[in-house]
């Protein structure tokens, strides 16, 4: 007891030891990483990972039941789901900057951010054309309809025109790094120490976090726009197969929608492609042999449809007009003309308005009635509407709350995890973070995207496709947003230049893959799947050859 009286009196010492620092900020329940074995780090790493794991699963789970009740459908698809996948990136970029070693650990939230980014694009992608491959028709194009066998390298994907516009604003989102990206590397190469490196990039974080919050609102507002307008289109062709819908009221609702006869100039493009969607349906209705071409005696039908006299010189003369390349055919491409050239001449469209009886008018989302059917849990399909609702609001947001909670609270120490890994390896905690967070945050998704792809329907690689790219403008928003508010409430410097121009190298090579190509083979699926290992090849190199931070 008397040694022990010195050691009362004497100063306090140093916070320097990594226990020791921790112990001076704040107290936990998780053991410190520092004092663990390896077999016991690597325990501890795995534990923290599965959480993860299933914490996402449970949001993932719990905001796509809410996709049950049809008057938030559209919201949850839209905006839930996408912020809600961003959670524990997010959550694991916070914690990575808040410690006593922020400017080190941060490390770990930058290959969070990077590394779920990359992934997500790459790994699902490539599972989705793997397992979504249908045979290439002589045309050149996927075959959803045949659905035959594909050999190990043989057929392909291809996807609606909501991929490339989608890919188009990820690109647009990527510059939002070079907000603080031009600072930092103008402050690198005049020499600067770490702490003028962080007070010069202080108002650039600032003005990054706004450009992120107005991108990520914008974005939010673009989903929902969009769900909204694929809803009401959607009704139309569900119209159309019910036949429902008559071919003049289809070509109405377009004329209508795309604002009328004022506006037509501004708004062709658009006109022409939802034109597209709608007149599908209607030619394989008129095409009566299935060669998916329509020959003279399949026209009167069509004729009949639009409510034009269908004599024998009528009859001529229309497929005269639409047979425009004289090869006694009429193409899908040649139909659509022929509809498009209809909606521009004022006189037609009025004859078809006053022809459409009110059994064949587009009806809206209220009066349509049914929805797509959802797959309704077995416990709540057999109860009243009433407490299916009330059920299914309780049950997802228990489940939504308890795994963003588990999120919130495995966060942490998995980062000192990952961080105490890179520093036993004398590898840079960016370079473990981004192999194995993504997986624990993300993996999800890798089911999601198989789970698309075997249904082998253009619709749903287009949903699969759109969700991963969904996915990697929120961390280009959402999740940058939260790190350029550590980089301006912590004091910390943007010391990541060649992972930024990794990040967004990946990005734009796999963008402009998916906007310049209509199909994607298993080349293209190899060549996304390098892009994962390469981002990391182009972080070393930049690092180790070129010298940047």
């Amino acid at each position: 007891l008397e040694s022990l009286v010195p050691r009362a009196t004497t100063p306090t010492p140093s916070v320097s030891h990594p226990v020791l620092v921790r112990a001076a900020k704040m107290e936990t329940p998780f053991v410190d990483p520092v004092d663990l074995n390896n077999s016991q780090l690597i325990f501890f790493t795995v534990v923290y990972a599965v959480v993860l794991y299933q914490a996402s699963g449970l949001i993932s789970g719990g905001s796509e039941l809410l996709m049950l009740i049809p008057s938030v459908a559209a919201l949850v698809g839209s905006v839930v789901l996408p912020i809600l996948g961003a959670v524990p990136d997010g959550m694991m970029v916070l914690f990575s900057g808040v410690g006593p070693n922020a400017q080190e650990t941060v490390a770990v939230g930058v290959g969070a951010l990077a590394g779920s980014t990359v992934m997500l694009l790459t790994f699902p992608w490539f599972i989705c054309i793997t397992y979504g491959r249908v045979p290439i028709n002589k045309e050149g194009k996927p075959d959803f309809v045949g659905k035959g066998p594909v050999g190990c390298c043989s057929g392909g994907i291809s996807y609606m025109k909501a991929i490339p516009a989608n890919c188009k604003i990820m690109l647009l989102t990527t510059v939002l790094y070079f907000v603080i990206q031009g600072p930092a590397t103008k402050s690198e190469m005049s020499g600067a120490s770490m702490k003028e490196q962080a007070k010069v990039e202080h108002t650039p974080a600032l003005v990054g976090l706004v450009a992120c919050i107005a991108a990520f609102i914008g974005y939010l507002a673009y989903c929902v726009w969009d769900a909204t307008e694929d809803k009401t289109l959607a009704t139309v062709i569900k119209g159309i197969e019910k036949r429902q819908i008559a071919l003049a009221a289809a070509l109405d609702f377009i004329f209508r929608s795309s604002g009328g006869e004022k506006e037509q100039s501004l708004t062709q493009k658009k006109q022409r492609d939802r034109l597209r969607v709608i007149c599908k349906p209607f030619f394989r209705k008129y095409d009566q042999n299935g060669d998916k071409t329509l020959d003279i005696e399949e026209v009167p039908v069509m004729m009949e449809d639009l409510g034009l006299k269908t004599s024998n010189r009528k009859v001529k003369a229309e497929f005269e007009k639409q047979d425009t390349d004289k090869d006694g055919k009429v193409s899908f491409d040649e139909f659509v003309n022929y509809m498009f050239d209809t909606m521009q001449d004022p006189m037609k469209m009025a004859a078809l308005q006053s022809s459409i009886s009110n059994m064949n008018r587009v009806p809206s989302e209220k009066e349509d009635g049914e929805e797509d059917e959802e797959e309704m849990p077995d416990d709540i399909a057999d109860l009243p509407v009433s407490q299916q609702r009330c059920r299914i609001l309780m049950r997802s947001f228990w489940m939504m709350g308890l795994g963003t909670a588990l999120v919130l609270v495995f966060s942490d120490p998995m980062v000192d995890c990952l961080s105490e890994w890179g520093n036993r390896l004398g590898i840079s905690p960016f370079y473990i973070s981004f192999v194995l967070a993504p997986f624990a945050s993300n993996a999800s998704e890798l089911l999601s995207a198989y789970t698309y792809a075997c249904k082998k329907t253009e619709k749903n690689i287009t949903t699969s496709l759109s969700t991963l790219i969904g996915a990697a403008c929120m961390n280009n928003t959402f999740v940058l947003g939260i790190f350029l508010s550590l980089i301006y409430l912590q004091g910390l410097a943007w010391q990541f230049t060649a992972e930024t121009i990794a990040m967004v190298l990946i990005q734009w090579v796999i963008g402009l893959l998916t906007i310049m190509s209509k199909k994607q083979t298993m080349l293209h699926a190899i060549l996304i799947l390098l892009c994962y290992p390469g981002c990391l090849l182009i972080v070393w190199f930049l690092e180790n050859k070129v010298g940047l931070d």
